[in-house]
């Protein structure tokens, strides 16, 4: 109750901070040859107030309190204007705005997920990245599956499985909540890790990762959260544009079998008030190999995968300051079942690899997934004070591969259906021309229903139903100019129905045998937690910007797993509590004209972890203390205005605290297994763009370091489940594009350009037979590209 009244004052004061009369600012940007600069950003200096141009150049500001202002106009590509501007309450001015061709710089980027609006990356306090629709663009025409464009650019994501699942690839050691435009495509209740693959790339306009523990969307960002940005045409001025993309794909050193192909096409445009946008695209892959001509292993696999795309939205202008947007994404990937394995062995050194014949059961992968929401906006509800409300659901099936683990061998398949509801205001305030800000708060509702049963009926996970309430305030504020802050509290309150069921066998990795079926009693589940997060930036000077941040993740710990595996008859005797992650981290940003570095040290710590491990042949839930800990550098250079370069690495280790002393480093401490911990990453790119910008060229290295932290049983030589040694590997990766006219490009992209025989890290850290599998070896990407705008 004390929280729930903490938040209806902040809820007060920021209602009486705001009700008075505010002014605006309009206007056009436009070159110096009076063009329109459409997508320019005019922010209000010192404060986290900005506006974006339209297609015809033109922009609002809107509930300003009188006053002094500086505005800084800026657009890619131009120099930055910074002018200062009076304003008076109930005033409306009106300013004309020119830019002029810029030598290279870097803009400060604008981030929606982190607080649910609007904000400049600078007056954020933790680690974000954003991968732009160039950089998306460049990295798809290599690969086009989310994990491995993701893998490559977000430092502190663990490099790609190299197969369909997405298991293992965590975000500095923990649970990663992935949403598309908001909605949660994790099913935290029962996590398959195969939700960072339920959108084609083509319809992500960029994608925010937000780092560290946070609680701002709720259950299930222990890690962080990364969210896909679908495409808008909000900005756009023509009534009808298109682009088809026609793509070839195969091995390059043994084609046979190989080929696929790929196509898509979209419709978009804007006629008077409404805007919209269409697509659809369909693959299909053929056989994947590796280094040798072998075809990679199916479990999990990409080869003679089917996989289907539709996409639409459509956004009405009511009026100025209020906006109602309608979207829906369908996604559909199977892998055909036309492929038999060859088990391998990993004692023996020897690979896991498919050749032709029949995969038992029924085909694998993501059924359905459908999501849909219905968004409204007023940035002026009322007294200044800016409404979003947003209604969503999510219904997805994943059908998973066929095992004889289970007594008499089947599949599982999780089935997860969300219904959502967010509410959230906005109100700017300014305290005596002292600090500037805006108090985001709200209530999230959600109801999620996920099991996971056999395909033939049997109950593996039983039917979970949660409801969710979770209101929140987040302040941000800028401070005498010079610092950012962030602020904010989050209560959890939860109840998750479990009915009845009976556990299946459960499977003894070393006698191969089965164990004994238990009868549970179900029952409600029930968390109430308050989290909460704060951050100071001093972002004075652009050669150092430092900031400092604390940070709370609240997760119900993959309850499913939990419950498959129960050893009582009762869940109310099963350990389902909350996992609680406090996050510490420190890290700066140095930015100049041609240079940009970022760096991030951090400890993320929980005083009840969940993790497997193998104990006796069976997998039992640790809930122990964990501590994770490590660090990320990442630097762009523009070295000319058509050449740039960059790198990053990262960093990340963890245990857990065995003996519950508070210590990390006596005996009974363990390290945590493959399946959080990655290996170090090291990436670097190299971009060129010709000066008419018709050529684009990009080369990438991406490596993996080595992770030996656990020694083999010494009889058979073989590690426990999760902790097989992790070798290090290189590759180098190449795309590249040319505009032959306005209309007609061409690209070309190859994967694995030196044909590197290695092991990803997923198919080691595993120590399953099953997973040992070798990476891809040269793959080649042809497209043709018919833009008409």
């Amino acid at each position: 109750m004390k929280q729930l009244i903490l938040l209806f004052t902040l809820f007060l004061c920021a209602l009486t901070g705001k009700a008075q009369t505010t002014g605006t600012i309009t206007g056009q940007v436009t070159d110096r040859a009076g063009n329109p600069i459409q997508g320019a950003t005019v922010h209000i200096s010192k404060t986290n107030k900005k506006a974006l141009a339209d297609s015809v150049g033109k922009f609002i500001l809107s509930n300003l309190i009188g006053g002094d202002y500086s505005l800084k106009i800026t657009s890619v590509s131009f120099e930055p204007v910074e002018m200062k501007i009076r304003i008076d309450s109930s005033e409306t001015r009106e300013l004309k705005v020119s830019l002029f061709p810029a030598s290279n710089s870097f803009l400060n980027e604008i981030v929606v997920t982190s607080r649910k609006k609007e904000q400049l990356k600078e007056d954020l306090t933790s680690s974000v990245t954003i991968v732009n629709s160039k950089a998306i663009q460049d990295l798809q025409t290599v690969n086009n599956n989310a994990s491995d464009i993701l893998a490559i650019a977000v430092p502190g994501l663990a490099l790609s499985s190299g197969s369909s699942s997405n298991w293992g690839q965590t975000l500095r050691g923990r649970q990663i909540l992935v949403l598309v435009d908001g909605v949660p495509q994790t099913t935290p209740l029962r996590n398959g890790s195969v939700d960072m693959r339920t959108i084609d790339p083509y319809v992500i306009e960029r994608i925010e990762v937000i780092k560290g523990a946070t609680s701002i969307y709720g259950n299930g960002a222990s890690g962080g959260m990364i969210n896909y940005i679908t495409k808008s045409n909000q900005n756009y001025s023509s009534k009808i544009s298109s682009k088809t993309e026609l793509v070839s794909t195969g091995s390059l050193l043994n084609t046979q079998g190989t080929v696929g192909g790929r196509i898509y096409q979209s419709l978009y445009g804007k006629i008077k008030k409404i805007d919209y946008t269409a697509s659809g695209s369909y693959e299909k892959t053929g056989k994947v190999k590796d280094a040798d001509g072998d075809v990679l292993g199916p479990t999990y696999g990409l080869s003679n995968n089917k996989v289907y795309n539709g996409f639409a939205k459509l956004g009405y202008q009511l009026a100025d300051d209020q906006r109602i947007q309608l979207s829906y994404n369908f996604f559909k990937s199977l892998e055909q079942t036309n492929l038999a394995e060859v088990m391998g062995s990993i004692k023996d050194g020897r690979k896991t690899l498919a050749v032709d014949g029949t995969t038992p059961g029924t085909e694998p992968g993501t059924r359905w997934n459908h999501n849909a929401q219905l968004k409204y906006s007023n940035d002026d509800f009322f007294a200044g004070t800016g409404l979003n409300v947003s209604a969503y659901l999510q219904d997805v099936s994943t059908v998973f591969f066929y095992s004889p683990q289970f007594e008499g061998g089947g599949q599982s398949t999780i089935r997860s259906s969300k219904k959502g509801l967010r509410l959230d205001f906005h109100t700017p305030f300014r305290l005596k021309g002292a600090v500037d800000a805006d108090l985001t708060y709200g209530v999230d509702l959600l109801n999620d229903v996920t099991s996971q049963p056999l395909l033939d009926g049997r109950t593996w996970v039983p039917k979970m139903n949660m409801g969710n309430a979770g209101p929140f305030a987040q302040l941000n504020a800028t401070i005498f100019g010079d610092f950012a802050f962030n602020g904010g509290l989050r209560y959890e309150s939860i109840k998750i129905g479990v009915e009845d069921y009976t556990t299946l066998k459960p499977y003894n990795a070393s006698t191969k045998t089965f164990g004994t079926s238990i009868d549970v009693k179900g029952g409600d589940l029930k968390y109430g937690n308050l989290v909460f997060n704060s951050g100071l930036r001093y972002k004075k000077y652009n050669f150092f910007k430092p900031y400092v941040n604390f940070s709370q993740g609240f997760s119900v710990a993959d309850v499913g797993l939990v419950l498959r595996a129960a050893k009582v008859n009762d869940i109310s005797l099963i350990q389902t509590e909350a996992v609680i992650v406090n996050n510490y981290e420190a890290g700066f940003s140095t930015e100049f004209d041609f240079l940009r570095i970022e760096g991030a040290a951090y400890i993320s710590k929980s005083n009840l972890g969940s993790s497997f491990v193998e104990q006796n042949g069976f997998y039992i839930n640790v809930r122990q203390p964990e501590r994770v800990y490590g660090y990320e550098l990442s630097a762009d250079v523009y070295a000319t205005k058509e050449l740039m370069v960059g790198a990053s690495y990262s960093y990340v280790d963890g245990k857990r605290d065995g003996n519950q002393n508070g210590k990390y480093n006596d005996a009974e401490d363990t390290y945590l297994g493959g399946d959080r911990i990655s290996p170090s990453k090291f990436t670097t790119y190299v971009k060129y763009s010709s000066p008419s910008k018709k050529l684009n060229i990009r080369t990438d290295l991406i490596a993996s370091g080595e992770r030996n932290r656990f020694s083999p049983n010494p009889t058979t030589g073989v590690y426990k489940t999760y902790e097989g040694s992790v070798k290090p590997y290189q590759l180098i990766n190449l795309s590249s594009s040319y505009k032959v006219n306005s209309m007609i490009g061409v690209k070309l992209g190859i994967e694995n350009l030196l044909n590197k025989d290695y092991f990803p890290a997923r198919s080691l850290w595993p120590s399953m037979d099953q997973y040992y599998v070798k990476g891809r070896g040269t793959n080649v990407t042809l497209g043709l590209v018919v833009d008409l705008k």
